[in-house]
């Protein structure tokens, strides 16, 4: 347990220490929120990923003191796209959204570097879900498009396009 106490420590210690103001790089700007997610993707764009789809429904945002959230989904026929947009509002916050576009893997989960896409961006594939989700980073912003109960895996390059186009608009 007390290793356990310290890695946490140190979690806090570095965590903290950017939001404190500690020397070395220029001060973090926070980032403003989206006011349109739904119109960051042409609703033809998001019918060729989902044929049929009506316009886009905001989602609630969902904001706390680091960062801020707006979202947009698009539904029919079961099958569903949603578009996530995060910002940072503090340093902290900017560390907090670094982990969406970070590769790894587990049991169930892939997340795969992709290059070319904003300044860092990551393919997710949730295989038990089956769910696909395309992050992008680009400055202090993520970009998340998730392609949701599709019978099949949604490959990366199906994605891209929306996330570029949304990437474009911020």
């Amino acid at each position: 347990m007390p290793t356990r106490w310290v890695w946490w420590l140190g979690l806090v210690v570095v965590v903290a220490a950017p939001a404190c103001g500690g020397s070395g790089g220029p001060a973090f700007t926070p980032t403003t929120p989206v006011t349109d997610v739904c119109g960051m993707l042409a609703l033809s764009d998001v019918q060729v990923l989902l044929p049929g789809a009506p316009p886009g429904t905001a989602l609630a945002p969902d904001d706390n003191a680091d960062i801020w959230i707006r979202g947009c989904a698009w539904q029919t026929g079961g099958l569903s796209v949603s578009l996530i947009v995060q910002g940072a509002l503090t340093s902290n916050g900017n560390l907090i959204i670094g982990i969406e576009v970070e590769p790894g893997s587990n049991s169930t989960t892939q997340a795969t570097a992709v290059s070319g896409v904003g300044d860092k961006a990551v393919y997710i594939n949730n295989q038990p879900l089956n769910d696909q989700i395309l992050n992008a980073r680009k400055g202090s912003e993520v970009v998340s498009l998730g392609a949701y109960s599709y019978g099949s895996p949604v490959p990366e390059s199906s994605l891209q396009p929306l996330v570029v186009e949304a990437l474009g608009k911020l």
